[in-house]
C-alpha cells in the first residue's frame, strides 16, 4: 500500500453564529480556502483528484462540489460530502487516506465546513408518523432511535458527568479557563500565523482573528453561570463551546506523488478509524478510537506527544483523559474548542491543523486527533511529523 503524507493546510478565522462570517455563504468561505492551498503549495488545482469535504447543518446536497465550482477548478473534479456531524471533517480526511494508500487517488483535498449562522431550518413531512400539526421547526436532526435515547449533546454531557461524578464543576470552569489562555497565547505568539487563512466578510472587513477567545475569562465569571441543560447539572454555558462558522482543509498525497513533484510533507498520516458508544454517553466517543489505534499500531498512551480532544464540553476532556490516563499537559497545547469555537463540520480539519502546529512547537513526533458526535461516535486519526 501506498503511504500518505499530509502537505499541511488552512483554515479560516472561526466567527461565531451571527458574528464576523454571519452572511458569508460556507461554499464561499471553503472556495478561499481551496484557492489558498493551491498558491500556498504551488499545486495546479487540475491535479487534484478529488475533494471530499464534511458538513453537518448545511442545506443539503452535495456542498464539497459546490465549493469546488465556487473555486473555480475544474469541472472535471468530483466532491463528496461526509456527514459524521462533529466528525465529518476528520472522517473526510481519513477516508482521503483510504483511498490514497489503496491506490486510488494520488492527491486530495479533504476538510469541512459549517455556517451554523446560516443553518437551514426544517419541518417535518405531513406524512412523517413524528409529524404534528402545527409543528414548529426541527431542533435538529435524529441521531439515535428514542428507545435507545437519543439526548442533545448538552444532555450527553451531563450524563458523562454523573458517570464520572469525581470531575467537579470548578475542575470544568477551570480546563475552560485553561483552553481560553492557551489559546489566547498561541493567537499573540504566532502559533496560528501559518495556518490561518486571512480573508474579508460581506461587510469587507478582513477577519484574520478567531471571534470566540476570551483573553479576561476568570473563575469568578464561570462560577456564577448556572447550568443550561439540567437544573443541577455542571454543564454551563462557560464549561461548554458556542456555535460557529468556518471551514478548514488539508492536502493530502501519496508518496510516489510527493517524490515525482519534489514536494514537502509536514506529516506522515499513519492511520484513521472510527468506533461507537452509547448514544447516550456520545462526548465519550474518543475513547474507544484512541484505544483502537493505539493497539493496531503498538503504541502506549504514553508514546503520543500531542492529542487534540474536540472541546465541545470541558467534561469531555476531562473525562476522557481519565479514562484513556491521558496526561493533561499533552491535550489540546493551544487551547480548543471551547475558546476557538466549533463550526461542527469543520471542527476535525481545525483540530487536526492545531495538532501538527502543536507538534511543531513541541518538536514532537507522534500527534492524535480525536472527535466524538452525535449518535455515539468517535472518529481519530494518528500522524507523525516529520523532521
Amino acid at each position: 500500500m501506498e503511504k500518505v503524507y499530509i502537505l499541511g493546510g488552512l483554515r479560516t478565522a472561526i466567527g461565531k453564529t451571527g458574528g464576523n462570517f454571519k452572511k458569508m455563504l460556507p461554499e464561499d468561505l471553503t472556495a478561499e480556502v481551496l484557492n489558498a492551498l493551491m498558491e500556498k503549495y504551488k499545486l495546479d488545482a487540475a491535479d487534484i483528484d478529488q475533494v471530499i469535504l464534511g458538513n453537518a447543518v448545511g442545506p443539503g446536497g452535495n456542498i464539497a462540489r459546490l465549493s469546488l465550482l465556487k473555486a473555480g477548478w475544474p469541472l472535471s473534479i468530483p466532491a463528496a460530502t461526509i456527514d459524521f456531524q462533529c466528525g465529518s471533517a476528520l472522517s473526510s480526511i481519513n477516508m482521503a487516506a483510504a483511498l490514497i494508500k489503496s491506490g486510488q487517488s494520488e492527491i486530495i483535498v479533504a476538510g469541512g465546513l459549517e455556517s451554523t449562522s446560516l443553518e437551514v431550518r426544517k419541518k417535518l413531512n405531513k406524512n412523517d408518523p413524528r409529524f404534528q400539526e402545527n409543528s414548529d421547526f426541527l431542533e435538529r436532526a435524529f441521531f439515535s432511535p428514542a428507545e435507545i435515547g437519543d439526548p442533545d449533546m448538552g444532555i450527553g454531557a451531563e450524563n458523562a458527568a454523573e458517570l464520572y461524578d469525581n470531575i467537579s464543576r470548578e475542575e470544568m470552569d477551570r480546563w475552560a479557563i485553561n483552553s481560553h489562555q492557551k489559546a489566547f497565547r498561541a493567537q499573540v505568539e504566532g502559533y496560528l500565523d501559518d495556518i490561518l487563512l486571512p480573508l474579508k466578510n460581506t461587510r469587507n472587513e478582513v477577519i484574520d482573528k478567531d471571534e470566540g477567545i476570551r483573553k479576561n475569562i476568570s473563575y469568578q465569571l464561570l462560577k456564577r453561570l448556572k447550568p443550561v441543560f439540567k437544573e443541577d447539572g455542571k454543564i454551563t454555558a462557560g464549561n461548554s463551546c458556542l456555535t460557529h462558522d468556518g471551514a478548514a482543509a488539508v492536502v493530502l498525497v501519496s508518496e510516489t506523488f510527493l517524490k515525482m513533484n519534489n514536494l514537502k510533507a509536514e506529516a506522515e498520516f499513519i492511520m484513521g478509524s472510527a468506533k461507537g458508544v452509547d448514544p447516550n454517553l456520545s462526548p465519550m466517543g474518543p475513547v474507544p478510537v484512541i484505544k483502537s489505534i493505539l493497539a493496531e499500531e503498538n503504541l502506549n498512551i504514553s508514546d503520543l506527544d500531542a492529542v487534540e480532544i474536540n472541546e465541545a464540553f470541558a467534561v469531555k476532556i476531562l473525562a476522557c483523559s481519565q479514562e484513556l490516563g491521558l496526561d493533561l499537559d499533552k491535550v489540546n497545547i493551544l487551547g480548543g474548542a471551547l475558546a476557538y469555537g466549533h463550526p461542527y463540520g469543520a471542527s476535525g480539519a481545525i483540530i487536526l491543523l492545531h495538532l501538527l502546529q502543536s507538534l511543531k512547537k513541541i518538536n514532537g513526533q507522534y500527534g492524535l486527533a480525536a472527535m466524538g458526535a452525535a449518535g455515539g461516535q468517535g472518529v481519530g486519526t494518528l500522524i507523525k511529523k516529520i523532521g
